[in-house]
């Protein structure tokens, strides 16, 4: 008997809480703001519209994530990176294959303005950082070595700038990566 009314309990406490049955939307989080705004509840529609931007940053995130595939060229991946901080968003993954380390990171603001602004920075680097220019999935990339560190940075169309960076492997190797990377496909889905 008890056991059975525990059961009702929990079954009730679950109808009043949909948080403990539902996962958060930004969809449900947007149309919660836009009615406690016009509710006249500002505090509540501006703290649930940033919830709602929150949601949408992650599930952005989580699509960019996708890309970072576990294996490339035979390179493990290691654990993915991501960080949104101020606007700006930043995504890393390592990439170890024997004694050999890539490193891949894709940095832009968090939304499209700034990924306008950051891309006309990122090509300014590019043309005043010299380098060697080629063409990657038919985006525009500088090699750069310095040493035994090797770079190729990548301007990406949708904004933003796709970095692979080594100490352990020479500039042609560091490119066959960049170029087995999903670079076309990670940009187009940034649109």
């Amino acid at each position: 008997m008890k056991k059975r009314v525990l059961v009702i309990i929990l079954a009730m406490a679950g109808m009043h809480s949909p948080l403990l049955i539902a996962k958060d939307s930004p969809q449900d989080s947007c149309k919660n703001a836009a009615a406690l705004y016009a509710d006249g509840d500002l505090d509540g529609a501006l703290e649930e519209a940033k919830w709602c931007v929150t949601l949408l940053e992650q599930m952005k995130q989580e699509n960019i994530a996708k890309f970072f595939k576990d294996s490339i060229l035979g390179y493990k991946g290691n654990e993915l990176e991501s960080q949104n901080a101020m606007g700006f968003s930043s995504t890393k993954r390592d990439y170890l294959k024997a004694d050999k380390q890539i490193s891949v990171s894709l940095s832009g603001m968090a939304s499209a303005n700034g990924m306008d602004a950051f891309a006309a920075l990122a090509q300014i680097g590019l043309t005043a950082g010299g380098g060697k220019k080629v063409r990657i999935h038919k985006r525009t990339a500088a090699i750069m070595v310095d040493d035994s560190n090797v770079q190729i940075l990548v301007t990406l169309k949708k904004g933003g700038t796709l970095v692979f960076e080594s100490n352990d492997v020479n500039a042609d190797e560091l490119q066959r990566f960049a170029e087995a990377f999903p670079v076309e496909e990670l940009d187009d889905s940034r649109g």
